[in-house]
């Protein structure tokens, strides 16, 4: 009896997870798992596109663990810790991925998405970084959209699914999760005593658990706890202490124990000072307006207010070609406009990205910021007023598409060539003049600057 009570005692209790690890893990549980559940429901080729997931959330998992344990390394050694190796591995199995016809752009999607991964070296701002690839993956499953869209025989909500999720995935990363714990860079373990990241070889733990089974992970067994860190840390700790360590026997000097500070009370234990604790600065959400989406009979238009992130993807379904669409003091949202309306306004809106079949007049933006349009089918004219920062993504129907632009700055177009690929240029914002008197009207003329000279 004696003897079961002194194994029970030495065994190792389950080692507490960083406070970044455990919210990592409720953001997968939130993301990844409703994307693969999606996955599944559509069949092998997208199970491939799940499998790939895992593997590269499990290593980007990995790695800020790794982080939370170490010591940052040298630049030039970060390509060779083996949690980035498990990141560069997935990324290059999402490009081996070979799917069916019908798979092309769920293909395209995943390869896009995943090589936002790569934040996890990028500094000072890594949500830049993902932020770049959630435009081009959204460009993608846009096209599965279309292929399934509502209101037509076709329509699959398990694609759209398939999309949302795989969207939320990335939103979700950058706009909560590196923004709270990895706002300026990955977060490394800065204290004394920190391991060494180059001999970090923990396995990949697969994110995603289900918050319910938390509390039995918890329950485990000591023994297998203990065989669990065996290898990993554990040997890695083993490894350290037996090549010794000359600081080893030394304390550490905390700032209540250095006697030159004024705020030192002297005695064999020193007062310590409690620091003021800062309260996080809320989000700023810049909406106006009455939050809604609806359509209104009088005027004939469809009426978008107030939507954030918060709201997903707001779909408006036209069915009539009288109706029009405006968008007002929308924030951080995105818009889905299906089937063909009169017209799209768009007024004091900021970092929107708006979806549109087909407009039969002019799309409007004024008084906007950082914007995003995207015209799948035509649009005869694009007028700009009054906004900083604006991307049009034009289809090749809509390659005459003409632009009327007042007071802005930062606009761009981007359209496919002929080999699919999508190609961008600027819309010039500086012009010379110069007066002509030659005939009874005096005139002047206008030209681009030559600054876009090409």
């Amino acid at each position: 009896g004696g003897g079961g009570g002194g194994g029970g005692g030495a065994a190792a209790a389950p080692e507490e997870l960083p406070k970044s690890i455990e919210a990592y893990d409720e953001y997968c549980a939130a993301t990844l798992t409703p994307f693969c559940e999606a996955c599944a429901k559509l069949g092998p080729d997208a199970v491939q596109c799940a499998e790939v997931a895992k593997e590269a959330w499990a290593a980007q998992r990995a790695y800020i663990l790794m982080a939370s344990k170490c010591k940052k390394p040298a630049a030039a050694d970060l390509q060779q810790l083996e949690p980035m190796k498990a990141i560069a591995a997935a990324l290059q199995k999402a490009n081996g991925l070979r799917l069916g016809r019908d798979f092309i752009n769920h293909e395209k999607t995943v390869k896009e998405g995943l090589q936002a991964l790569q934040w996890v070296g990028m500094e000072p701002k890594p949500r830049e970084w993902i932020e770049n690839f959630v435009g081009g993956s959204d460009f993608w499953s846009n096209k599965i959209r279309m292929d399934y869209k509502r209101n037509t025989d076709k329509f699959n909500q398990d694609q759209h699914d398939f999309c949302t999720h795989f969207h939320n995935m990335l939103d979700k990363l950058h706009k909560e999760y590196v923004k709270e714990y990895h706002l300026t860079g990955m977060t490394w373990n800065f204290k004394p005593g920190s391991l060494d990241a180059k001999s970090f070889s923990a396995p990949a733990a697969p994110p995603a658990a289900p918050a319910a089974a938390a509390p039995a992970a918890a329950a485990a067994p000591p023994a297998a706890a203990a065989a669990a860190d065996a290898g990993g840390i554990g040997a890695l700790g083993d490894a350290l202490r037996a090549k010794g360590n000359a600081t080893s026997g030394l304390k550490t000097v905390t700032k209540d124990m250095q006697t030159w500070r004024a705020d030192y009370k002297g005695g064999d234990k020193p007062a310590p000072v409690a620091k003021p604790k800062v309260a996080p600065r809320a989000k700023v959400i810049k909406t106006k307006g009455t939050k809604q989406c609806e359509f209104k009979r009088q005027g004939m238009r469809w009426c978008v207010e107030a939507q954030t992130a918060d709201d997903g993807v707001v779909e408006v379904a036209v069915t009539d070609t009288k109706h029009s669409v405006n968008v007002y003091g929308c924030f951080e949202a995105t818009i889905n406009i299906t089937g063909k309306c009169k017209s799209v306004s768009v007024d004091a809106c900021e970092k929107v990205k708006i979806l549109l079949d087909t407009s039969i007049s002019a799309i409007e933006l004024v008084n906007c910021k950082r914007m995003q349009i995207q015209i799948r089918e035509t649009a005869p004219t694009v007028s700009i007023d009054k906004t900083d920062g604006c991307l049009v993504y034009l289809s090749r129907e809509c390659l005459d598409c003409q632009f009327v632009c007042a007071k802005s700055s930062e606009m761009n177009v981007s359209w496919p060539d002929e080999a699919g690929d999508f190609q961008e240029i600027c819309i010039p914002e500086q012009f010379q003049h110069k007066l002509i008197l030659d005939g009874d009207t005096p005139a002047i003329s206008a030209g681009v600057s030559d600054l876009y000279a090409h």
